[in-house]
């Protein structure tokens, strides 16, 4: 159900942007009027009632039930190349992440979970490259590989950053003789 707070407010906005009152409680609008009220791209409208996120009211010219629109939260949303934008990589590294489960598309057009994406960024923050991970350690990048192969470290699945950062200071106590707790390696 659609929050009646929320729902005066984009009526509103719509009223405004059409620039004359609405006749009924429940306007069908474009694709186009709803990318405008939740300022995003048109495309990604039409990419999510081809997903099925969004039921369009009339196939042959796509109009949407405000309601509709609201409840979807078009804003919640975003592309694989937005995602690549939060996430500090291209197209094909998003798709790489889908492909190795870090995150889930939603449809034939790909849309994206913003929160999702947020998580996820936030959780690479904490991932090392290679090469970052050999820096850190001392070694060489081909021993990493090798404490990947063997399970001295988990490999988080992304292929541009697939060292936990934590574990190494784990590995970095462990060498020195020093034990320190899972909380404080975080």
């Amino acid at each position: 159900m659609v929050d009646a707070g929320l729902a005066r407010e984009y009526r509103a906005r719509l009223a405004e942007l059409l620039g004359e009152p609405l006749m009924v409680d429940d306007p069908l609008i474009t694709t186009a009027q709803a990318a405008v009220l939740f300022g995003v791209p048109p495309l990604r409208v039409a990419g999510l009632i081809r997903a099925g996120h969004l039921p369009a009211r009339s196939r042959s010219h796509r109009r949407l039930l405000l309601s509709d629109v609201i409840q979807s939260g078009l804003d919640r949303w975003m592309s694989v190349t937005e995602a690549g934008v939060v996430l500090g990589v291209g197209d094909t590294g998003v798709r790489r992440m889908i492909t190795a489960g870090l995150l889930t598309a939603h449809g034939k057009t790909l849309p994206l979970r913003r929160d999702d994406v947020d998580v996820l960024a936030r959780l690479r923050m904490g991932w090392l490259t290679l090469s970052a991970a050999a820096t850190k350690l001392g070694v060489d990048v081909i021993e990493v590989h090798q404490m990947l192969r063997n399970g001295a470290l988990t490999h988080t699945c992304d292929v541009a950053r697939p060292v936990y950062g934590y574990e190494l200071s784990r590995l970095l106590a462990g060498r020195s003789g020093r034990l320190v707790p899972a909380a404080a390696a975080e």
